[in-house]
């Protein structure tokens, strides 16, 4: 039996239907296991500066692969989604070929941009580059997951403008965790979790939720107050791509050191994102958007070199890597 987490009191590698470990001989929890996470939600903040340190002691997790039968098939996700995708802005666009050549000029603006912003960090992933049907599926996700924020920020607005003197604070507390939901559907899931086993994986299919959100925030900005900031929110927003990627890091963290999830390893990353959301929100200047924008990019460059540098030490360099199918 592959081995997918590791026990909670000497940190050996365990199976799942092990009921001692062989290492210690103490008996293991056959109802979850439990996350410590206060140090990682330091470790997360800390790393939004500071290296982080190689994940040398990770489990079997970071040599699966998902059965190129179960790739062909996931294609369905993709027809789904983008056939709701087509639906909702046709009628957005309304039938008045005037409004759909203005609405398709933002359009072409906001998710042009978005997804060669996706294309990038996708490239970036050298060693075990993730099948692009997965990556497309998260990134609708994050375009309908825009749609299900904006009724709720509107609603819970006045409440954040009560307590806090401002609306717009309410932004990291709905979009960050709704961006989150259709990441963490995809990687808990039975089959199609097995392609979720780097933390390289986390930051690509984070950054895809982030950056449809993205554009569909753009697009319905474009829609109500014309191209005034066109290229500023086009160029210079990418935050939310970066900080569901850094949802999705956590995420890949605890999945390849525990052998798998539980919704405890959603904190870390989560709460670090919604920290960055709300500096985005609450220094909303200029020159604060550029300083912020310019360490976005720093901070996922980052990320994603520590990301590579972990890949190496498992192998992947050495043939190693799992194949991927496309």
């Amino acid at each position: 039996m592959p081995r997918s987490r590791r026990c909670p009191n000497c940190g050996g590698p365990v199976g799942l239907a092990d009921r001692f470990c062989g290492s210690c001989g103490s008996r293991l929890p056959q109802d979850g296991f439990r996350v410590d996470v206060f140090p990682a939600v330091g470790r997360a903040f800390e790393n939004l500066i500071a290296p982080r340190p190689p994940l040398t002691a990770v489990t079997d997790i970071v040599y699966e692969k998902l059965s190129p039968a179960a790739v062909a098939e996931s294609g369905k996700l993709i027809l789904i989604a983008a056939a709701l995708f087509i639906v909702f802005y046709a009628l957005e666009f309304g039938m008045a070929p005037t409004q759909l050549l203005r609405n398709g000029g933002y359009f072409v603006a906001t998710y042009g941009v978005a997804l060669l912003f996706l294309y990038w960090v996708h490239k970036s992933d050298k060693y075990e580059r993730e099948p692009f049907r997965f990556v497309l599926y998260v990134f609708f996700w994050g375009v309908f997951s825009g749609l299900l924020a904006a009724p709720l920020n509107e609603a819970l607005g006045p409440y954040f403008e009560a307590f806090f003197g401002n609306e717009v604070f309410v932004a990291p507390f709905v979009e960050e965790p709704i961006k989150v939901a259709g990441l963490y559907v995809l990687v808990e899931h039975e089959k199609y979790g097995k392609e979720f086993n780097t933390p390289l994986d986390g930051i690509v299919y984070g950054f895809a939720a982030g950056m449809g959100f993205f554009a569909t925030e753009n697009f319905a900005y474009f829609l109500v107050y014309g191209p005034e900031n066109l290229v500023i929110r086009s160029l210079l927003c990418w935050g939310h791509g970066v900080w569901t990627a850094t949802v999705g890091l956590w995420l890949a963290i605890g999945k390849v050191t525990q052998g798998r999830l539980q919704p405890a390893n959603l904190v870390p990353g989560l709460l670090v994102a919604m920290f960055l959301h709300l500096l985005w929100n609450g220094w909303n200047t200029n020159q604060l958007v550029i300083l912020q924008s310019v360490f976005h990019l720093w901070y996922l460059r980052k990320i994603i070199r520590e990301a590579l540098r972990d890949e190496v030490l498992w192998g992947y360099t050495r043939g190693r890597a799992p194949i991927e199918t496309y």
